[in-house]
């Protein structure tokens, strides 16, 4: 029978979690274990089998960073009676490709009495994540499950209370917290916090991302990452997906730990493939694309470089790709950073993630330092210093963006009823132009059905042309820009509308005459009804032309005949300039 198919009491995953961590230990120490000082006869043949299957992927790994080159028959011939446990550390078998169906709410909330599960966030390969209250402690949560295959693993449970362990004791304001994990049934689950907000793609996607933002972010992704590796934790999954931006304006990291959960020992290429447990293909180091099993830190250090090139220019660095500085206005001095992030050589990337963090912010601060130096360059001049400036605090950055990103939605959304009502004229437009056509084409040898026809013909025109620009105008509106330019457009719409609205308005003085008549009612044109209504329809024209001049003269009467909608966005974008967001 394979190891997998075993189970294992927790306690017995406990001991054998404790037995592998302090052989870990030892080889941090640099003190070479053996596999044999850490095998004893206090566990089971069952169990014995699982620790040495562990101990051996430990083993190889360690070894493969020193350079060396074990072999499986090295192994056999120290364990010739394991077999099994031999086979399963050096070839892992490849998971299920049947596809992950997330649970339904009212499914959940049978395995988890103690939740209120609302809604479902997201789901993937890795698993489903769902919107719950923990009602004991009135705290919105994030519940995390994984597929349900791999709670028939005694490995995957090993691996599971292994690094969930080390992940519950991460604790740092740019990592989701854990709160709890564990396995109810043969479900996985974490419980980690909560954030409101939006991930890094959903800004970047959105064009919302302007160099300067890149610049205030990365600096609390650095600290993130240099966090978790100062405590033995590696992401392996860096992308913008896993970083969230949150309401209250910090930066936090999601999902550390995840791949290594769910076996990062096969890399998958496909993109669409149900279990990327890996990283994804395009953020990932070439040593992770290789399928190495000495992956360090620096991967999540070249991924941290993949999604820098990205939030700077909008472009993922695929193939022979340009400079960040020959693709947007930034400093030429970030080239180096973002190129050095992103060498195929683990030791020619910085190695450490502060080391990116100290350089970026003395960029940001226009300290003029040499970037920190590669572990190749060190190696070279080791009596070279650096000598980076560290900039005041930019924790207020993300905030920032996250709050001039809402302000500027208000400006969309003060936008939207001038958007439908210029497509309600379009639609106006057409049924005019089908009444007019209605009246003057089969029409055209009598005189006044022709004359109406065509008149309500081309207004309806007019109508569709005067929309269609309005709405152009309005899609031309890139709130990405700096204030001065989205006034600038806004005042470009405000212009168009505010000098063919009269025309399309008051025009109706006279105009509901050719409309009467294309619409068939001939009396209309009769004297005692056409004369007065002439008389009045010019009064009230060139009545409603003065008014409106006079008005015109003063902004306040501007303000007043834009419209709602026009006024409203106005009144947004005054919200952002109070509050000093540009």
């Amino acid at each position: 029978m394979s190891i997998r198919q075993r189970k294992l009491p927790i306690q017995t995953l406990e001991q054998i979690d404790d037995r592998c961590a302090e052989f870990e230990r030892r080889w941090q120490q640099d003190l070479s274990p053996t596999i044999e000082s850490m095998i004893t006869d206090d566990f089971t043949s069952d169990a014995q089998e699982v620790l040495l299957a562990e101990l051996i992927a430990l083993d190889l790994d360690y070894r493969q960073r020193r350079g060396e080159r074990p072999d499986e028959a090295n192994y056999r011939d120290r364990f010739a009676e394991h077999e099994t446990a031999i086979r399963d550390a050096m070839h892992e078998s490849a998971p299920s490709n049947r596809a992950f169906v997330p649970p339904s709410v009212d499914q959940l909330a049978e395995l988890f009495p103690t939740l209120e599960i609302t809604e479902l966030l997201g789901a993937g390969g890795m698993g489903a994540v769902y919107k719950a209250r923990q009602t004991g402690l009135d705290r919105v949560v994030a519940l995390k499950i994984l597929p349900e295959e791999f709670g028939h693993d005694v490995k995957f449970a090993l691996r599971f209370t292994r690094e969930a362990r080390t992940l519950a004791k991460l604790n740092h304001p740019n990592i989701v917290s854990v709160y709890e994990f564990g396995h109810v049934n043969d479900t996985y689950y974490f419980l980690m916090e909560f954030v409101e907000g939006s991930t890094l793609r959903d800004i970047v996607a959105a064009r919302q991302l302007e160099p300067a933002h890149a610049l205030a972010i990365v600096p609390h992704l650095c600290d993130a990452l240099q966090y978790a590796h100062d405590n033995g934790v590696i992401h392996r999954d860096i992308k913008p997906e896993n970083i969230l931006m949150a309401q209250d304006g910090s930066v936090k990291i999601a999902d550390f730990g995840l791949s290594r959960i769910l076996g990062d020992h096969q890399p998958s290429l496909d993109l669409t493939g149900t279990h990327q447990v890996m990283g994804t293909p395009r953020y990932m180091a070439p040593e992770q694309l290789e399928g190495a099993r000495g992956v360090d830190h620096r991967a999540d250090i070249y991924s941290l470089g993949v999604v820098f090139y990205e939030m700077l220019t909008g472009e993922l660095p695929i193939g022979r790709f340009a400079a960040p500085s020959q693709k947007v206005h930034v400093d030429v001095r970030l080239d180096e950073v973002v190129l050095r992030t992103l060498e195929k050589e683990p030791q020619r990337r910085y190695q450490r993630a502060s080391q990116i963090k100290s350089d970026v912010q003395s960029i940001a601060s226009g300290d003029r330092s040499a970037p920190a130096m590669t572990q190749v360059e060190h190696a070279a001049n080791p009596n070279a210093t650096n000598n980076n400036f560290h900039s005041e605090t930019q924790a207020q950055s993300g905030q920032w963006l996250l709050t001039r990103r809402e302000l500027m939605n208000g400006v969309k959304r003060s936008l939207r009823p001038l958007f439908f009502g210029q497509l309600f004229q379009i639609v106006t437009g057409i049924a005019f132009i089908a009444l007019g056509a209605w009246c003057w084409a089969p029409n055209t040898r009598v005189p006044h059905l022709l004359i109406s026809g065509v008149i309500v013909h081309l207004y309806g025109l007019f109508l569709i042309v005067c929309a269609i620009n309005v709405l152009v105008r309005i899609s031309q509106i890139d709130t990405t820009k700096p204030l001065p330019q989205v006034r600038q457009q806004l005042q470009r719409v405000r212009r168009f509308y505010l000098g063919t609205g009269p025309i399309i308005g008051f025009t109706w003085w006279l105009l509901w005459i050719p409309v009467a008549v294309a619409a068939g009612f001939d009396q209309i044109l009769h004297p005692n009804s056409l004369y007065p209504s002439l008389v009045i329809g010019v009064i009230g024209l060139f009545g409603s032309l003065w008014i409106v001049s006079r008005a015109m003269k003063s902004e306040q009467g501007k303000q007043h005949m834009a419209g709602r909608s026009i006024q409203a966005t106005q009144r947004a974008l005054d919200e952002i300039e109070q509050a000093n967001i540009a």
